[in-house]
């Protein structure tokens, strides 16, 4: 089972094009449609699953550490960003859960990037 879902797990990326459904915001004004945008995070995959084939070594290890360190840096600011605007005027929940979804989607797109990146170089 284990060899199976890496052999599909560059598939997983298109679940990312759920995430086109965020935009049916702007005519439903519904907060719960801001969420989809989180689904761009799948995109990660594309890169992601075809790392998920080779060996992991310990240079693999260490290269997925050196990215999580650097990739750490983005949900801290949207935690910061979320906190301080709690206490602004433009503190909507529309912007809390845009930021949300946007912060979580670019953690897991710059994860992969690096991780990518470090695997390659």
């Amino acid at each position: 089972m284990h060899n199976k879902s890496k052999k599909f797990a560059s598939f997983y990326g298109f679940f990312g094009f759920f995430g086109c459904f965020g935009f049916r915001y702007f005519s439903t004004h519904d907060v719960g449609d801001l969420f989809y945008f989180s689904f761009f995070a799948f995109f990660a995959f594309f890169l992601i699953g075809r790392l998920a084939k080779e060996m992991h070594d310990e240079r693999f290890l260490e290269n997925s550490r050196k990215a999580v360190a650097k990739t750490f840096y983005i949900p801290m600011l949207a935690v910061f960003l979320i906190g301080w605007s709690v206490a602004q005027p433009f503190g909507t929940k529309e912007f809390i859960v845009i930021v949300s979804a946007l912060a979580w989607a670019s953690s897991m797109l710059t994860y992969a990037a690096l991780f990518y990146y470090y695997e390659k170089h």
